[in-house]
């Protein structure tokens, strides 16, 4: 079972085809102090807000962009850890990419609905591939570690970037490191190809 999520994202790369415009990630109001936090970069008072009970969920967003995203975007590698770690998906999404079937995650899908669908965690999941091009698109090679990390033995989709002015390819994620000439984000994701099975 392959859902695929990106048409649907708001405020993602995969929208824009590569850098996202500014006017997508201003925030009107907060709707969360999570989203405040995230936005000022302030990992203690995030940890804080978690410890007194907010929930770390895929709605967290700063203007129309998922925090996930944000923070690789921003490159701030301690809010996309506690981001993805305090998520109320965290066990689920982390169980969920640890499978290299595709069939093993339908499967997993299929008993646990109320997680993947009511609970968003399918939703999240998208968002998982859609950060770690964020931050290859903007050369943050430390929060391209965490999502690939994070990610798995999930194979990462192709997806449509401009190269030039107006073409558009379908890239892999190296191609659009290499093309970018991000070389570090480069070299995580060729390591990544070579240390997984055959």
């Amino acid at each position: 079972m392959k859902v695929n999520m990106t048409s649907s994202m708001p405020g993602c790369v995969f929208e824009y085809c590569g850098k996202v415009p500014e006017a997508i990630y201003k925030p009107e109001v907060f709707r969360s102090p999570l989203e405040q936090a995230v936005y000022n970069n302030d990992l203690d008072t995030f940890k804080q807000l978690v410890r007194e009970g907010h929930e770390v969920s895929v709605k967290l967003k700063i203007g129309q962009m998922s925090c996930i995203e944000f923070a690789a975007m921003r490159g701030l590698p301690g809010i996309l850890s506690a981001l993805l770690d305090d998520s109320i998906n965290a066990n689920t999404l982390k169980q969920y990419f640890s499978l290299a079937d595709v069939v093993d995650r339908a499967y997993l899908i299929s008993h646990n609905k109320a997680i993947f669908f009511d609970q968003e965690a399918l939703a999240e999941a998208n968002r998982y591939e859609a950060a770690l091009y964020t931050a290859i698109e903007y050369n943050q090679p430390q929060c391209v570690e965490i999502m690939l990390q994070h990610l798995g033995n999930k194979e990462l989709g192709k997806h449509n970037f401009y190269t030039k002015d107006t073409n558009r390819e379908q890239l892999t994620a190296a191609e659009l490191a290499c093309i970018r000439g991000h070389s570090e984000c480069y070299n995580l994701l060729v390591k990544r190809n070579e240390l997984k099975p055959q």
